[in-house]
C-alpha cells in the first residue's frame, strides 16, 4: 500500500521565497516615488548674490625697531 501524500498547509514554499524579493522591491519602489512627489519645487532657481572678498587691515611695515623702554 501506498501512503496518501499530505495535504499542503497555505501556500507553498517557492510563492513564499518568491514573495521575499518582490516586497522587497516594492517597499524600494514606494520609498523612491514617495520621495519623488515630495520635493519641492519652485519656480525660479535661488539667486546667488556675489560674496565681496574679505577686506583683511594689513598693519604698517615697521621700517624701525621700536625704541627701548628705560
Amino acid at each position: 500500500m501506498t501512503k496518501d501524500p499530505k495535504p499542503t498547509r497555505g501556500m507553498p514554499r517557492s510563492l513564499i521565497f518568491a514573495m521575499i524579493p518582490a516586497g522587497f522591491l516594492l517597499i524600494i519602489l514606494i520609498l523612491v516615488f514617495s520621495g519623488f512627489w515630495t520635493q519641492e519645487v519652485t519656480d525660479t532657481p535661488p539667486t546667488m548674490v556675489p560674496e565681496e572678498p574679505a577686506q583683511t587691515e594689513q598693519a604698517p611695515a615697521q621700517t624701525e625697531p621700536p625704541a627701548p623702554v628705560d
